[in-house]
């Protein structure tokens, strides 16, 4: 199981600080989780805006210091459309996973790079 690989194979494109995925029912992480009803785990949601963080700024080797806060608002199930809203300042990131219809979680974290500056 290869999560990185299956975010990136999801990664459908990204404009103006916001990043599309489509979660296809074969993503590796929907196995074991839960057989009968399967849900994206919480921890991809985190490694999705890591995936984000990193391609915004263009800082391969960036990292989460610290998470703030996060709200599991509703599970993201298997063949979903998913936008990764991320606003900033310096190291603090807030990041929402929705679609057109449904808020799925609202992360806040702080990465390991104080001085956070776009990479363009």
């Amino acid at each position: 199981m290869n999560v990185d690989n299956d975010i990136e194979k999801s990664f459908v494109g990204s404009k103006d600080g916001i990043f599309s995925f489509y979660i296809d029912k074969n993503f590796c992480a929907f196995k074991g989780h839960f057989p009968t009803y399967p849900i994206l785990p919480g921890i991809v949601h985190i490694e999705i805006v890591l995936f984000c963080i990193r391609k915004m700024l263009a800082k391969p080797n960036i990292n989460i210091k610290e998470i703030k806060k996060i709200k599991f608002i509703k599970p993201i199930p298997p063949a979903t459309q998913v936008c990764v809203e991320i606003a900033r300042t310096q190291n603090k990131i807030n990041a929402v996973l929705k679609n057109e219809n449904d808020v799925f979680s609202q992360i806040q974290l702080w990465t390991d790079d104080e001085n956070l500056e776009d990479n363009k």
